[in-house]
């Protein structure tokens, strides 16, 4: 929500509220480094701790936040930079980037060392990581969307390692797929297609 302004007329930034579900009463409220923001949020179905906010503030760029609630109360803290603003969280903090451009992901652990792949080193030559949905299908894979170019409207959805970031597979939809996919985390995605959402697994080798 909007955020109020100071006295002298300043604006420090707009309000992420956690409400309680059944009376909808204010619990707690922080005050964030983004304003007049478009927000989505990014839940997982997995009892993990952060939700991913992402601000997007047109010309002013895009800013991924990670919210958790706590007996302190609301916690905010940034994921991403202004060249990776498009993060998948995944367990024990690990975060997936993809750059503005689709150029590179990048792979962050608090302790680990980053892992970084270019779109060359992986994909057909001139193409790059699109969608902006980069994300954990489970915590041993994730799933990013690949085509010719950003504005592409169908796109080859491959299954990279979550550790290194290399390709294991692409998925063979049984009908074409968009660039739009949304890993939940729990060995399921959605795909949006024009007005049709769709979720998807992989069937088990064992039947």
């Amino acid at each position: 929500m909007a955020g109020p302004l100071g006295p002298d007329r300043s604006y420090a930034g707009d309000i992420c509220r956690a409400l309680d579900l059944a009376t909808g009463e204010v619990l707690a409220e922080h005050v964030l480094p983004s304003f007049s923001a478009t927000y989505a949020f990014q839940q997982f179905p997995e009892a993990r701790p952060e939700v991913l906010l992402t601000a997007s503030m047109g010309q002013d760029g895009t800013r991924c936040l990670l919210a958790t609630w706590t007996d302190g109360g609301l916690g905010i803290r940034a994921a991403g930079t202004a060249e990776e603003p498009y993060v998948g969280l995944g367990a024990d903090g690990v975060l997936i980037g993809q750059d503005v451009g689709g150029g590179y992901l990048c792979r962050t652990q608090e302790g680990a060392d980053d892992v970084l792949v270019e779109a060359g080193d992986v994909l057909p030559e001139e193409w790059v990581f699109v969608g902006y949905t980069p994300g954990f299908v489970d915590d041993q894979r994730v799933l990013v969307v690949a085509a010719e170019e950003q504005w592409e409207e169908e796109g080859t959805h491959l299954l990279l390692d979550a550790h290194t970031l290399r390709p294991l597979a692409a998925v063979d939809y049984p009908q074409p797929s968009g660039v739009a996919a949304v890993p939940l985390g729990d060995g399921t995605w959605l795909t949006v297609e024009e007005d049709t959402v769709r979720r998807w697994t992989i069937p088990s080798d064992r039947g």
